[in-house]
């Protein structure tokens, strides 16, 4: 492009000595002028291109249960809404160090209306250090940044026995990102602050998440990550549901440990996580543990996972302990085909039981006067996912 500025004004200056007779020096001028915008429009198009990048997500899933308990959503009827989804996240480049980048998702159980689960600015140090500010993921989990990218998932569904505890997913605030070597270890350090608004649905109403603050460490050596991570908050009603104010200033935090190990054959991933707030919402205990090998384009894999209540004595009325004493074990075994580079095709039986005479942690296996419906449940799943 720079060449083609120099030689611009050259070319126009040795055509316009065969024109001369015919042409004023105000045409020549104006043709000059028009010219170099041209040059200059495209110029400016080039830039941007090259300073912006647009990719995308989807994932297409169908899950069918033996009853309708609700495990992951899913009732007798075959529901293609529930889990399916479609994201688009560009990074705008302003400087070399600075980026912005905003993430939407549409989801079909939401009859795909948009919402903004990613708008940040962020600047690296070259240093080591990076900082962002705006709309950012809550880093709980080990797949916490890939939450919403089914493709960058071994399972049909991430274990909700651990994934659904939290029911926030993003925050507006502030993290910084510190990536340092020890050695062979890769270490990363990220600590957040900021707070957040979500509706928790037609029983607790809308809740405040104010001052959330935490941090995670992440280990890398060789085929193993370690990771380790604390959040904390204060949870307030701000707009009442079915039970009055029902969260009044309470602390919460969540505390987690993961462990995977993947050598391109063998995949291991294992998470262990305590969630604790005060009052009469559910403290609990949960965890799972994926077993999983690489055949050619295939990945079968076994998964066990459990969901257990800590403080059902502190829960005295009957419509809060049906409500919030919760106890599961899950089974699951399925496969994942990679189709292509960019597209895969996961295929899960899911056995969830042991739910002791709560509901499971599932609401709709509560009948009106807050007995279980059923005491298992069998989930067929099928997913589809692509990156792009």
């Amino acid at each position: 492009m720079k060449k083609a500025f120099i030689m611009l004004p050259l070319a126009v200056a040795c055509a316009s000595q065969f024109v001369m007779a015919a042409t004023t020096d105000s045409q020549r001028l104006a043709q000059l002028e028009q010219e170099l915008a041209i040059l200059q429009e495209a110029s400016s198009y080039d830039s941007l291109s090259d300073r912006m990048s647009i990719n995308g997500f989807f994932t297409g899933k169908v899950g069918v249960a033996s009853n309708d308990a609700g495990y992951n959503g899913y009732d007798k009827d075959a529901n293609f809404a529930e889990g399916s989804k479609l994201g688009l996240q560009g990074t705008f480049a302003l400087t070399e160090q600075t980026n912005i980048v905003a993430q939407l998702v549409a989801r079909g159980n939401d009859d795909w209306s948009t919402e903004m689960e990613w708008a940040f600015l962020s600047h690296d140090f070259y240093n080591g250090f990076v900082t962002r500010f705006g709309r950012l993921r809550v880093p709980l989990y080990m797949y916490s940044d890939y939450l919403e990218v089914g493709y960058a998932q071994p399972w049909a569904s991430p274990p909700s026995e651990l994934y659904s505890i939290v029911p926030l997913t993003s925050f507006d605030g502030v993290d910084v990102i510190y990536d340092i070597d020890l050695g062979d270890v890769a270490v990363t350090l990220q600590a957040s602050y900021g707070h957040a608004d979500r509706d928790a649905g037609a029983t607790l109403g809308e809740v405040d998440y104010k001052d959330i603050l935490g941090a995670s460490a992440s280990f890398a050596y060789e085929e193993w990550v370690f990771r380790t991570t604390y959040y904390q908050t204060t949870l307030d009603t701000t707009k009442d549901g079915q039970i009055p104010q029902f969260f009044n200033d309470e602390q919460s935090y969540f505390a987690g440990v993961g462990l995977s190990y993947d050598d391109g054959s063998l995949l291991a991933i294992a998470e262990f996580a305590v969630s604790d707030v005060e009052g009469n919402y559910a403290d609990t205990e949960s965890g799972y543990i994926t077993l999983g090998y690489r055949i050619n384009d295939f990945t079968p894999y076994v998964t066990y996972a459990f969901l257990e209540t800590t403080d059902d004595s502190e829960r005295a009325a009957p419509s809060l302990k049906a409500g919030f004493d919760w106890k599961r074990t899950a089974y699951s075994i399925g496969t994942r085909y990679d189709i292509s580079s960019n597209l895969a095709l996961k295929a899960d039986v899911t056995y969830a039981t042991d739910f002791g005479d709560t509901s499971g942690g599932m609401s709709p296996n509560i009948d009106s006067v807050g007995n279980q419906i059923n005491d298992d449940t069998l989930v067929y799943t099928l997913s589809f996912d692509a990156v792009f």
